[in-house]
């Protein structure tokens, strides 16, 4: 099918009879063959393990961090900082929840911004913002302090992960996302299970250098932290359309991929209001921000206030409650990865999230209703199944479903502008032990993310079958401009 460079099809010389005797089972693969845009398979999977090795591991690292800084607060309360700043259940409450103010806030430019700055700068500019906080969140005196440490912190982590998300849906497919976006939450949940290592490593230290462990814990997260400044700078390109670490013909292969989801990326490279009015106006984004709003709650709730839940909810001392809190954190990041892959192998989002949240709100019935500490802490590990996996898939599925750029961009900020509200909102359910609030409204959250998910799942399969009957003849077509996630041919995820 190739002639003259090896890089061009000569789609004169294809007819139909040549695609009908590719004979492959698949119509679609059919079609992709015939209109000239096939890559063989084991040159794209060694492509995507060259993407992978380049961006996944330093995007992944910086997740890490990202998520260490942004709950080490759990830890840093349970060992000294509740008695040295002389906080109250409110005053930790509140620290908690301010940081989602300006958090939030970051959330919506962050992903206008992928296409208009180029990645390397941005990216490490937010890391190495966000670091010097963290280091200067060791040497606050007071809760006031506390509070405007908090408050700057929000405003740098903010933009990272949607914007870190956008990109992977710019260079990966949809059944693609779901494994990748798997290892940054694996990698925030093993961020939990060593922010538990280090501050029980640190939990013993008492005037080194004239600071106090926790504060210790601040200082050396802050500092590795600027590493990861350093490795986004020069690990990350300039320009996605462009990756300068390709070699022509793995670029043309980029080409070719991405002429392969032109209804998922869409083909103007100009910002139109009109894509945020076609976000804005879609169901699916209100949903998908609910959902995500809910799953949130557990996330935020569990993995910023397990420690306390462990001390003061169940009675176990603070160094206890430091590292019994590790193997929890390894559970849900086995968990995560594990249903990730099995979600992007089958190609589906709904199901998994739906299965999961059983099993999660089966533990927080248990810790609700049972007396025993130690059957309390088996249903941490129950909990567990939910807190990244829901968050997790839920993003992807929003990002597989809405299309083209400008729209995913705008309903993926929306996504964790509001989805992230449940950080504040966590913040104060959870306001003193046993946290039988805190834990009560994430199991209702749970039970309302399940509602809206099998929604979604039979709005989906419904607009599905309603387009193949229209291309097969057997439905008139009353949409006078489809495009986007609304093309005939774009097939929901489910």
């Amino acid at each position: 099918m190739k002639s003259g460079s090896s890089y061009d099809i000569d789609l004169k010389n294809i007819n139909v009879a040549e695609c009908q005797a590719t004979e492959t089972s698949d119509l679609e693969d059919a079609q992709v063959v015939y209109e000239g845009l096939y890559i063989d398979p084991q040159e794209e999977a060694a492509l995507m393990w060259k993407l992978d090795k380049r961006l996944i591991p330093m995007l992944a690292f910086t997740y890490f961090l990202s998520s260490l800084d942004k709950t080490n607060i759990g830890n840093a309360y349970t060992s000294g900082m509740k008695e040295d700043l002389k906080l109250t259940h409110h005053h930790y409450s509140n620290a908690v929840s301010v940081f989602y103010s300006t958090f939030l806030a970051a959330q919506l430019p962050a992903v206008m911004s992928v296409k208009l700055i180029p990645p390397r700068y941005y990216m490490s500019t937010l890391v190495f913002c966000w670091s010097l906080i963290t280091l200067c969140n060791g040497f606050v005196q007071s809760y006031h302090s506390l509070l405007a440490v908090r408050v700057l912190l929000g405003a740098f982590e903010g933009g990272f992960f949607p914007a870190m998300t956008l990109i992977i849906s710019m260079l990966y497919k949809p059944e693609e996302q779901a494994k990748r976006i798997a290892l940054f939450f694996g990698s925030a949940a093993l961020a939990g299970a060593f922010g538990g290592l280090i501050a029980t490593g640190l939990a013993t230290v008492r005037g080194a250098g004239g600071l106090d462990g926790w504060r210790w814990l601040y200082v050396i997260e802050g500092l590795i932290s600027s590493t990861a400044a350093v490795w986004l700078f020069f690990g990350l390109p300039k320009d996605i359309d462009n990756l300068s670490f390709l070699n022509e013909h793995e670029k043309h292969l980029m080409t070719i991929r991405t002429k392969q989801r032109a209804q998922y990326l869409g083909t103007e490279s100009a910002f139109s209001w009109s894509y945020i009015w076609d976000a804005l106006k879609d169901v699916k984004v209100y949903t998908g921000f609910v959902i995500q709003f809910c799953q949130n709650v557990v996330l935020y709730g569990f993995t910023t206030f397990l420690p306390a839940i462990l001390k003061l909810g169940m009675g176990y001392t603070s160094r206890q409650a430091q590292y019994m809190s590790v193997p929890v954190y390894i559970l849900a990041a086995i968990v995560f990865c594990a249903s990730a892959f099995l979600s992007d192998r089958f190609k589906l989002r709904g199901p998994v999230i739906f299965g999961y949240n059983i099993v999660t709100a089966v533990g927080y019935i248990i810790i609700l209703t049972v007396k025993h500490s130690g059957v309390k802490y088996f249903a941490c590990y129950l909990i567990t199944f939910s807190v990244y996996t829901g968050p997790g898939l839920n993003i992807t599925w929003v990002s597989n479903n809405v299309a083209p750029h400008y729209k995913r961009a705008t309903a993926l900020g929306l996504n964790q502008m509001f989805g992230n509200l449940a950080g504040a909102v966590a913040g104060q359910v959870y306001t003193s032990s046993p946290y039988v609030a805190g834990n009560s409204f994430s199991l209702g959250c749970i039970a309302l993310a399940n509602i809206l998910v099998v929604s979604q799942m039979i709005l989906f399969r419904t607009k599905n079958n309603n387009r193949e009957a229209i291309l097969r003849g057997d439905r008139p077509d009353k949409h006078i401009e489809r495009k986007g996630d609304d093309a005939l041919d774009f097939r929901y995820c489910l």
